[in-house]
């Protein structure tokens, strides 16, 4: 695990930014961790056991994920419930919080 909660960079320039708990906050750190597992949605849903037009609801912001929900995204990828709520990187893996980072600086660039 992660000791601090400044190890991953801040999320690209959106009104998340100012509300780390946001809907639209909780639903990119979802997709970001989705992405940086490097699955699909069609996988990533067998993998965490979530029917894909409700995980697609979380990821796009259209619904906040269930806490029932959160809990199986925990057990299948390593994460904790403060970084899914809160975005509190010290609960993220070491390995999967360097694919998080790559990606916020890949979509910086492109920003």
């Amino acid at each position: 695990m992660l000791g601090t909660s400044a190890t991953l960079p801040p999320m690209a320039a959106t009104s998340a930014d100012q509300n780390p708990e946001s809907n639209e906050a909780v639903a990119h750190r979802l997709k970001r961790t989705r992405e940086a597992m490097k699955l699909t949605q069609a996988a990533w849903c067998r993998l965490v056991g979530i029917d894909a037009p409700q995980w697609n609801n979380y990821e796009t912001g259209g619904r906040r994920i269930t806490i029932d929900a959160a809990l199986k995204v925990c057990k299948a990828t390593g994460v904790g419930l403060n970084w899914i709520y809160r975005g509190m990187a010290s609960d993220v893996p070491v390995n999967l919080a360097t694919a998080i980072q790559a990606q916020e600086r890949a979509a910086r660039k492109r920003s």
